[in-house]
């Protein structure tokens, strides 16, 4: 089929996306699937993603796609790369994009029968792919994403629309106050979390608020930090709740949803708070990629730059004080 232009209304067979194996990529693919959703409106369009990825798209349904879990990556029930392969070709899959970076997933589809595969060229893959598109990395991830659906169909949409996660009601008990979840990283974060004593610090100033309660989040490598910092807040422990690795990520995000406001690193759940409409401030030390390319496309968002001129990747985030994100907080509340 060669760089030609896809026509949607030849393609019989069903639609396959492969998502990226982050939480925050995971949702800035969602304007593309609504695209290819458009283009694809009576086909089955899968995505294929690592299992935990599940939860999530049960707060994606109005994309009208379909989790596939990726089994090479189920600790209960792993499946070899030639299974999974073998399990693909049984979908009758027309065209399949590649919305990661790998090598192993384009040649994932080549075995599995796949003669469409869209993805951009890199990682030595562009023999594999039937579209292999120029990546330029100063673009913002969605952007990106949604080119993948967009040019090859011959450039049909002028724009995306932003992300959005419908959150169910939350089955954590809140309080009547003004809830304030704060998702601030552990150590496994590395320079990306926000240091101990700064948050230790700005949980202090918070939690001396008779009208607010605070909510920490994070995983269960993160669960006993938190419950450090919540035991040295004193006496103001008791308006604090320790929600660390106690959710899976769909009652992650209906909590999330239901907050008043979010205070986070640059992570999942900021995207996630941006996703649900929950106002959000980032607080935006060295991360993993440039901010110009995943800073959420949303206005609920307001982003505490550092301006340090430290060489420590690990004391920019430093940057930004307590008291700066405690200001802001004001302005949000």
């Amino acid at each position: 089929m060669g760089n030609q232009i896809i026509d949607s209304s030849q393609v019989d067979g069903a639609v396959l996306v492969v998502l990226p194996k982050f939480i925050g990529d995971a949702i800035n693919t969602l304007p593309a699937l609504e695209l290819l959703k458009k283009l694809y409106p009576t086909q089955r369009v899968y995505v294929l993603g690592r299992p935990f990825m599940s939860h999530l798209f049960t707060r994606a349904a109005h994309y009208g796609t379909e989790f596939i879990s990726d089994k090479r990556y189920d600790d209960e029930k792993k499946h070899s790369f030639l299974k999974v392969a073998k399990e693909l070709k049984l979908l009758d899959i027309s065209i399949a994009v590649l919305l990661r970076g790998s090598l192993r997933e384009a040649l994932l589809l080549k075995i599995a029968g796949v003669k469409t595969i869209i993805g951009y060229a890199q990682n030595a893959r562009s023999p594999l792919l039937s579209h292999a598109l120029k990546l330029n990395q100063s673009e913002h991830y969605i952007y990106r994403y949604c080119q993948l659906i967009n040019i090859p169909h011959g450039q049909p949409f002028e724009q995306f629309n932003t992300p959005k996660l419908i959150p169910k009601k939350t089955t954590c008990a809140l309080s009547k106050k003004r809830n304030i979840a704060l998702y601030l990283g552990g150590s496994v974060k590395g320079d990306r979390h926000y240091p101990h004593d700064l948050s230790l610090e700005l949980i202090s100033n918070l939690a001396m608020r008779d009208d607010i309660h605070l909510y920490l989040l994070g995983d269960k490598a993160e669960r006993e930090e938190m419950e450090t910092l919540q035991f040295k807040a004193g006496k103001n422990r008791e308006k604090i709740t320790n929600l660390a690795g106690l959710m899976s990520l769909d009652i992650l995000i209906d909590t999330i949803g239901a907050m008043d406001a979010m205070i986070s690193i640059d992570s999942g759940p900021m995207h996630i708070a941006s996703a649900c409409g929950t106002p959000c401030i980032a607080v935006i030390g060295q991360g993993t990629s440039p901010w110009t390319t995943v800073a959420p496309k949303q206005e609920n968002l307001i982003a505490l730059h550092h301006n340090s001129m430290s060489l420590s990747k690990s004391l920019m985030i430093r940057d930004v004080t307590p008291k700066a994100i405690t200001e802001t907080l004001e302005t949000v509340l």
